[in-house]
């Protein structure tokens, strides 16, 4: 049975002149008893993509030239 999982996905752009922006995200999940382990999991790959795109968002916006 499991209790505890977590994903994680990475993405590197790379913004021209030799410069990148690496995002990262990560999510750990309780599962508690009686829930179901795959409805817990295609949530949390949807949570993800969204913190990954937010993310990318907020970082774009502090790194655009003034």
């Amino acid at each position: 049975m499991i209790r505890e999982f977590s994903i994680r996905a990475a993405h590197v752009l790379n913004r021209g002149n030799f410069e990148s922006l690496r995002i990262e995200c990560e999510l750990v999940v309780v599962v508690p008893e009686g829930d179901d382990y795959e409805i817990l999991a295609d949530k949390a790959q949807t949570e993800l993509r969204k913190l990954l795109e937010n993310t990318y968002r907020a970082q774009k916006k502090s790194h655009e030239p003034q």
